[in-house]
C-alpha cells in the first residue's frame, strides 16, 4: 500500500517545489522592477534658478512650499494653453490650497519665451501661476532633471514659427524639489485635490 504512496507523493513534492521556485522568481521579478520604479523616481526632481515672468530671478530653493510644475510653452498652439487652463481652474475652485502649494510653468522654448511674452501668456489664467524661462542651457539643465522630452521641429535654422513636441505632464514636488508624483492633465477632470493633498501630507 505504501508503495502505491510513494509515487503521488514524489509527484506532489516535484511540483510544490516547482511553485515554490516559481513563487520565489516571481518575488524576485516584482522587487526588481519596484527597485527600477524607486530608482527612477529618485531620479527626477531638483531646484532650479530662473528668470520669472516680471524679469526677476527665482530660485525654486528658496520657496516653503511643494511645487506642481508644467513645462510647455506660450506659441503652444492648442495642447499648452489648455491644459494650464485646467489647473487655473482648479486653482480658482480650490484656492484653498495655495497655502500649501505654488503652481509653476516652465517653457522648453526659451529663445522665444522671454519674460514679458509669458507675462502676457499668463495673463489670461490664475494670477497666482508664476512663468519660469532662462538661458537654453539653464532650461535644458531643468528639463534633463525632470526627464522632459522637447523636440523643436525648425524647418529651417531662422524659422520662428516652430511646433515643439514635449511631454505633457504636471510634477509635483515637495519643498526641497524631491519628486512626489506626476499626473496628466486629463487628471484634473477627476477628483485630483485630495489626491494632490494626500500625496503631500
Amino acid at each position: 500500500m505504501m508503495k502505491n504512496y510513494k509515487p503521488i507523493f514524489k509527484k506532489n513534492l516535484s511540483l510544490m517545489l516547482v511553485l515554490v521556485i516559481v513563487i520565489s522568481i516571481g518575488i524576485i521579478a516584482i522587487e526588481k522592477i519596484q527597485n527600477r520604479a524607486n530608482k527612477i523616481s529618485t531620479n527626477i526632481g531638483g531646484g532650479f534658478l530662473l528668470t520669472d515672468q516680471n524679469n526677476a530671478r527665482f530660485n525654486s530653493q528658496s520657496i516653503d512650499k511643494n511645487k506642481l510644475i508644467y513645462f510647455g510653452y506660450t506659441y503652444c498652439p492648442d495642447v499648452c494653453p489648455f491644459d494650464i487652463l485646467k489647473l487655473s481652474h482648479f486653482i480658482d475652485e480650490n484656492p484653498e490650497i495655495l497655502q500649501n502649494l505654488k503652481f509653476i510653468f516652465i517653457t522648453v522654448d526659451p529663445e522665444r519665451d522671454q519674460p514679458d511674452q509669458i507675462r502676457s501668456f499668463l495673463e489670461n489664467f490664475n494670477p497666482s501661476i508664476i512663468g519660469l524661462t532662462g538661458t537654453n542651457k539653464e532650461i535644458e539643465s531643468v528639463v534633463r532633471k525632470y526627464r522632459i522630452y522637447v523636440k523643436k521641429n525648425k524647418s529651417s535654422k531662422d524659422d520662428q514659427n516652430y511646433l515643439v513636441d514635449h511631454s505633457s505632464l504636471f510634477f509635483l514636488v515637495d519643498k526641497n524639489d524631491k519628486y512626489i508624483s506626476h499626473f496628466r492633465p486629463d487628471d484634473f477632470n477627476s477628483n485630483i485635490k485630495s489626491t494632490i493633498l494626500k500625496k503631500i501630507f
